[in-house]
């Protein structure tokens, strides 16, 4: 039985701006979007049924984050077993807390480790909830009537109440009306509406094809803004890192980064610390250059450089996984060298850091289509 609704399906259209991810993947007629749902329902077929229902419910979200997160542990779940291992539990019972990680689970020689997913945005919940209320009236504009002309989007600012959508979309659709039909239609006033520390700003252009269907928005632009991933990612780790207490088998959180700026080197960057360069003088004058890092990382951190949190013994990390393109994906084992508990050989196949001596070396894996067993264009043909 489908965990997706029995609906007709004949829009191949993109998402809508505030469309919800699990409502899309639902409802689209894309051949892609039905070997997505084809996939989905035999994972959950195969899922433990005593936990099933309610990870279906969390997939089934109208919030984003719950719906990612379902499937980042559905997913999980298949690759671990894919690769050998075995869920001897999922959210098993622990004695000293009531806390439960995702899934108690056993490599090919019995050695046995805790699983733990965790998601980094890197937005806070009021800039979840502040760009949701944004896309609702985005989506409003996208959709108004405006057969002669696309239009060209640009916005400033996060919205702290929801906008004004009526009468928004009164003022656009008057604006609209008053375009000009020719080219000159690209030199007339811009739409502006400003509303709850949000700027929105419209221009715009004739169509090729006056009259065709389709949305509003043909150009949407967005201000630069400075980024700093392995800030993004720390939280989401530290969290996790000491969450459950003494364990009595290793621990591993395995994170899906979901920023399109999130890479590895922003997940070692966060483990170890801010690399810098240190540039000093020799005792003949000579100049000595030394790689280090800054005591800031969730293993290695204050007061100078000391190992910490040393109950995490280890971190997957994976960028970006959703329903329609984990096939495409790689990712990175990073064993943590100080563990209280050092995570058994589990042979995912992925790329992996391993200890050589005192320092850690890369070892180079397989993409995750070959290790979970599809086309490498899955789910394209």
């Amino acid at each position: 039985m489908s965990i997706f609704d029995d609906i007709p399906r004949d829009d191949h259209e993109p998402p809508l701006p505030d469309e919800t991810q699990f409502s899309y993947l639902n409802r689209s007629g894309r051949p892609e979007a039905a070997r997505v749902r084809e996939q989905v329902d035999a994972w959950f077929a195969a899922y433990a049924e005593t936990h099933r229902a309610v990870l279906v419910s969390r997939f089934r979200s109208t919030i984003d984050d719950q719906h990612r997160s379902a499937f980042f542990e559905l997913f999980l779940y298949h690759f671990l077993l894919a690769r050998g291992c075995k869920i001897v539990v999922i959210e098993p019972k622990l004695e000293h807390t009531d806390k439960s990680p995702d899934f108690l689970v056993e490599n090919g020689k019995g050695e046995r480790f805790y699983v733990e997913a965790v998601q980094a945005s890197g937005l806070s919940n009021q800039e979840v909830a502040a760009r949701a209320r944004l896309n609702t009236a985005l989506s409003a504009i996208d959709i108004s009537p405006s057969p002669l002309h696309f239009l060209d989007l640009k916005v400033t600012g996060l919205p702290t109440k929801p906008l004004s959508i009526k009468k928004l979309k009164t003022a656009l659709t008057s604006w609209i009306a008053s375009l000009p039909s020719d080219e000159t239609a690209r030199q007339a006033a811009p739409f502006v509406w400003e509303e709850h520390g949000a700027k929105i700003q419209l221009t715009a252009w004739t169509r090729s094809r006056p009259g065709e269907k389709g949305r509003a928005i043909g150009v949407r632009r967005s201000p630069a803004t400075r980024i700093d991933p392995s800030q993004e990612i720390r939280p989401a780790l530290k969290k996790k890192a000491s969450r459950y207490g003494k364990l009595d088998h290793p621990y591993l959180v395995a994170l899906n980064g979901l920023s399109t700026h999130h890479r590895e080197s922003a997940v070692t960057e966060a483990l170890f610390g801010t690399p810098y360069v240190e540039i000093s003088k020799g005792p003949n004058g000579e100049e000595i250059v030394r790689d280090l890092n800054r005591p800031d990382g969730i293993w290695y951190g204050p007061p100078n450089g000391q190992p910490r949190n040393t109950r995490l013994s280890g971190v997957l990390a994976l960028m970006k996984i959703d329903p329609w393109n984990f096939a495409s994906k790689t990712g990175l084992l990073i064993p943590n060298p100080w563990a209280e508990k050092p995570l058994p050989e589990i042979g995912l196949g992925i790329a992996e850091w391993t200890v050589v001596g005192d320092e850690l070396k890369r070892k180079d894996g397989k993409p995750m289509h070959e290790l979970i067993g599809l086309p490498a264009a899955w789910p394209e043909e």
